[in-house]
């Protein structure tokens, strides 16, 4: 049998965070007639037990907010899902298969130094079936009854990133929009600098709708810490360390790789507690 050993708790009115032993953050909307799963996690243990026996008995949908394996990782165990279409080729690096899933709740285990509650040969499984891929757009609203959910298109992280703010309790969840650690993806735009420009000012624009939201999650909370939320400049701190980079005043930093833990320190660029760097290659290049 799969874990059922998921903490998750109630972060806000009737929106709960699933942790996913430290690998990522699955969210839960729960309104009077519907429910919205955001992300899949890296597909460890049973999620959707987790979710029908344990947060809601309603019908619900499953939103991705990008498609790397730690988000989608849990996908084929649900009939269908929702993501951008620039986001619909899962057969990257890090597409969710099996190898992917299983090496990076590795990496998590071996950076966290701790012992968690399921086995990587039993609770990481190969999928039964490909989801359904439904199209999500810039501004779809998902009505759950008594709150609305709009999905807002945010590339930068990748080209199809997505976030979600629920108009109940003004919460804003960013998935790796942005965080402490923010990892630009490549070849979206005519160029680098353009890819730079771009995720500026999608974040200046998350920016303008503050009277939408008034607090923020990010999809990994080893940077704020679990149910609590994002520290309240990490958009403005990101959009001026764009900016840094843009106009040749950033700072850059060495910092540990977290992903490929062997490799040795990369650049990233700093402000304030915001670093921005590349998967691969050097962000002071741009």
């Amino acid at each position: 049998m799969l874990s059922r050993k998921l903490p998750f708790y109630e972060i806000e009115n009737g929106i709960y965070e699933i942790d996913e032993f430290d690998c990522v953050s699955v969210f839960v909307i729960v309104g009077e007639k519907r429910a919205l799963v955001v992300d899949t996690g890296t597909g460890i243990g049973d999620l959707k037990w987790i979710i029908e026996e344990k947060i809601t008995d309603k019908p619900y949908d499953v939103v991705l907010t990008h498609n790397h394996g730690d988000h989608t990782g849990g996908a084929g165990f649900f009939d269908e899902v929702w993501i951008h279409a620039a986001d619909m080729d899962w057969t990257g690096a890090t597409a969710p298969s099996v190898e992917f899933r299983k090496d990076y709740a590795g990496t998590i285990r071996r950076r966290e130094n701790k012992n968690y509650d399921y086995d990587v040969e039993t609770d990481i499984r190969p999928w039964e079936k490909m989801p359904k891929l439904n199209e999500i757009t810039d501004g779809q609203v998902f009505d759950l009854g008594g709150r609305r959910v709009t999905a807002w298109h945010c590339p930068g992280h990748t080209a199809g990133e997505m976030v979600f703010i629920d108009d109940l309790t003004k919460t804003l969840l960013l998935g790796d929009a942005c965080n402490c650690n923010l990892l630009m993806g490549r070849g979206f735009g005519k160029d680098p600098r353009d890819e730079i420009r771009t995720a500026k000012e999608e974040l200046e624009r998350l920016i303008s709708m503050k009277g939408q939201y008034d607090h923020f999650y990010n999809a990994h909370h080893d940077f704020r810490g679990f149910g609590q939320t994002l520290y309240a400049d990490a958009l403005e701190d990101a959009v001026k360390c764009f900016e840094g980079i843009l106009d040749g005043t950033a700072k850059f930093v060495e910092v540990p790789d977290s992903l490929f833990l062997d490799n040795p320190p990369k650049i990233a660029a700093e402000y304030g507690k915001v670093q921005i760097s590349y998967m691969e290659g050097r962000i002071d290049e741009v």
